[in-house]
């Protein structure tokens, strides 16, 4: 039996294979007999992991479903390696004479049956959408900036999430368009400061030589950083402050006192030299 989750809308791609064919809806009886075949399933279980301690075999148990007439018993578990099984699939089969299939799968898919919550609090998304399993990468973590801390970038699953690939890409082609954090460049003929840089609003923070902040777009980057030198404008001149008029009284008090200071007599310097020389002559003789 299966139940629907979505319904299709004209504009959404049709896969070209189809797995399971619709024969019919389920009747009263159908449905009783599912129910009772989900409690059926955990006395399975129970069962299977009994003999699992007497057998001694290193294996989990995962979930377990039941064909709806019994005649087929498939059980998932997951272990570290691969486990031989046959003893128990003997065991299984001689008590539930059913077909008894065992299937080894990944942690993901283990998470998948499982089913739960992420830490963004929404459904785990193995669990609600993905078909098929992507493999994810410490790449994708450094691309965005992330810290490798497991326990921030792991999952249910023990594995690094699922969803740190769905905005990998755009990560990779902003890391393409936008400067580094913190790198020095000339931009329009000044030198600027790149103090942040918001993806997701296609923003840059700079900061001028004058401690000025400064955000533009990342068009208005480019097309400043390739402006010619000839289109840069000319940065405005200071204007010097005015001086005030000197009063010509005061004027005529400074000449006069320049001319009222004595001059400095020359040969000074030259005299005391001669004198010094002189001296120690005298003493030497």
């Amino acid at each position: 039996m299966g139940r629907v989750v979505a319904k299709r809308t004209p504009g959404d791609v049709v896969p070209e294979e189809i797995e399971g064919s619709f024969l019919r809806l389920p009747t009263r009886e159908d449905n009783e007999l599912f129910e009772s075949n989900r409690e059926f399933a955990g006395q399975v279980l129970d069962h299977c992991k009994k003999r699992i301690q007497v057998r001694n075999l290193d294996m989990r148990l995962t979930d377990c479903e039941v064909q709806l007439d019994r005649n087929r018993i498939r059980i998932f578990f997951t272990a570290d390696q691969r486990t031989d099984f046959r003893g128990l699939v003997r065991d299984m089969a001689s008590t539930f004479r059913a077909r008894i299939e065992m299937r080894q799968i990944g942690v993901r898919d283990d998470a998948k049956h499982k089913d739960g919550v992420g830490i963004c609090g929404r459904r785990l998304c193995c669990a609600g959408f993905l078909d098929d399993f992507k493999s994810v990468t410490l790449k994708s973590v450094r691309d965005q900036g992330l810290s490798p801390n497991p326990t921030k970038v792991s999952g249910a699953c023990s594995r690094l999430m699922c969803c740190l690939e769905y905005e990998t890409e755009l990560y990779r082609r902003a890391a393409k368009t936008f400067p580094r954090e913190g790198s020095r460049l000339k931009l329009a003929g000044e030198q600027v400061l790149v103090k942040k840089c918001d993806i997701f609003l296609d923003n840059v923070h700079l900061l001028t030589e004058d401690n000025r902040e400064e955000i533009i777009h990342i068009e208005e980057f480019h097309r400043r950083r390739t402006m010619p030198q000839d289109a840069i404008p000319e940065p405005p001149r200071r204007k010097e402050p005015a001086r005030e008029p000197v009063p010509p009284k005061i004027q005529e008090e400074t000449k006069a006192g320049d001319e009222k200071k004595p001059s400095k007599k020359k040969g000074k310097g030259r005299r005391r030299h001669r004198r010094k020389k002189s001296s120690s002559t005298e003493r030497k003789s």
